[in-house]
This record gives structure tokens, sequence and C-alpha cells, in this order.
């Protein structure tokens, strides 16, 4: 076991085992404060950077059912490219969906969205990873089975196949000012691997960690469905809030190591 590693372990059972994170003086709407606050009692400042946090280790946060590789937006959106002279909000409306819970607000996520690996959702948008391992999501307005469509999908847009997104897989293909998905993984989760503190009711019981894991064993489970696309993007907000996550039964096969006072 190397410094790090024991270092991390032996800051889980001296600062954070048994407690409940601290965030009464955070931000009530910022959903990463719990995470903020672990990585404070951790030694460290805001996870930012698209880099494995501790010397090499990445930490992810207890969470209730799924868990996020990361934030990565797409190096393409169609409303960015100049030939079909677009914008973002009609982007939303034309691939997007509103939701009755935020007063109607335009979103393209949940449903609508293109979620797995070769799946045809109801609203024509499919996710499709290719022989370069890139990913792309497509729309064809033929299989688009929304009763309003034609009220909210301009004509320029109602092709077969239509690529909306497109996220590049190696650098060496990566023709776009954004970094390619294989870096991206590789900085956060092909250095030392990660580790996650785990809760029961409420307070930090346990750390567990996985080995590295580089981009062409990410992208095979893209590819398998155990991770998946998990688009918040939405009016009014200029993030595109572009997770990809995996349900948390997936990353509790990947920990092959456990820590707690129990074991």
């Amino acid at each position: 076991m190397d410094k790090v590693k024991k270092d991390l372990i032996n800051t889980f059972f001296k600062e954070i085992y048994g407690k409940s994170p601290d965030i009464k003086s955070a931000n009530p709407s910022h959903d990463g404060a719990k995470g903020d606050w672990l990585h404070l009692q951790f030694g460290q400042s805001k996870d930012n950077a698209n880099e494995a946090d501790f010397s090499g280790y990445e930490c992810k946060n207890h969470t209730t059912s799924k868990t996020t590789w990361g934030d990565w937006t797409a190096n393409y959106y169609i409303y960015q490219d100049l030939k079909y002279q677009s914008n973002r909000d009609e982007f939303l409306l034309a691939f997007g969906s509103p939701n009755p819970e935020k007063n109607n607000r335009i979103s393209w996520s949940g449903k609508v969205c293109g979620k797995y690996h070769n799946q045809m959702r109801a609203s024509g948008q499919f996710l499709y990873v290719d022989e370069n391992k890139d990913i792309s999501i497509f729309y064809d307005y033929e299989y688009d089975q929304r009763e309003y469509k034609s009220n909210v999908v301009p004509t320029k847009f109602r092709n077969r196949d239509l690529l909306i997104a497109k996220w590049i897989g190696y650098k060496k293909n990566n023709h776009y000012k954004k970094t390619s998905l294989e870096e991206k993984v590789n900085k956060k989760f092909n250095q030392k691997g990660f580790f996650k503190c785990l809760m029961e009711n409420g307070v930090y019981t346990k750390i567990v960690f996985g080995e590295p894991i580089n981009f062409d064993n990410w992208i095979s489970h893209v590819k398998d469905r155990y991770i998946y696309f998990d688009s918040g993007m939405y009016v009014g907000n200029d993030r595109p809030y572009s997770n990809w996550r995996s349900d948390n039964k997936f990353w509790d096969i990947l920990c092959d190591e456990e820590y707690s006072k129990n074991a």
C-alpha cells in the first residue's frame, strides 16, 4: 500500500468516520455542497479540475443510487454549427421537453435525451459509440413519437440520422477545441484508481477503493450500458450539464478494497 492511500484511510477514520456533512453555511441549491465538504476534510478545496483529486486517486462521495464519472461537455452541438444558423434555446425546444414540476421549464434530459448506447428513444434520439470510440447522439424525425413534434422541430432538423451532439473518443481524432474523452477519463480514473466514502444511516462508515480504469475499459462499459449519459441541460442556465453516470451497483462491482471499523 502506498503512502497516499494510507494517508487517505487514516484521514477518513480521523476526520470523517461517524460524521455527516456539515453544509449549514453552504448554498442550499448547490448539489455539490456535500462533496465540497468531503474534499475539505481530506485537506483539499473544491474539486474543479479535470484530474484525479488526491495524487492520482479520484474521490467520489456517497450517493443514493447513481454516481457521476464526470460532467463532460460534448465537442460538438448542432446549435453551435454555423450551417444550421441555430441557437441553444431552439435546440432545447426542438429536442427537449417541458417539465411540469418546474413550471414547464424546457430541458434536454430524462426520457427525450439519448441515454444508452444503441437505444432508440421515443423522441427519435439515440446514442451510439462508433468504431473510432466517438460517442454521438443522433435524431431521426421519422421515429420521433412526440405528438407536438411538428410544432417544435424546424424543417432544417427534420432529417434522418441528424447528428445533434458528439464527444470525440481519442485525442488523435480530436479536431475540436475541447479535450477528448480519452484525456478526461485517463486523467481522472487511470492514475491510481478511485475511492468512495460511503454512509449508513446518514453518517460515514467506510472507505472503498477501485483499480485504475483506462479509456478503452470505460468506453466498453458505455457500450454494455453500465455507463450512460444523464443530461441536465435546460433553458435559463448556460451550463451544458452533460453528466456521465453509473448506478451504484456497478460502482460496487468496481470496488475491490474496503476499510471500515468492522472489517
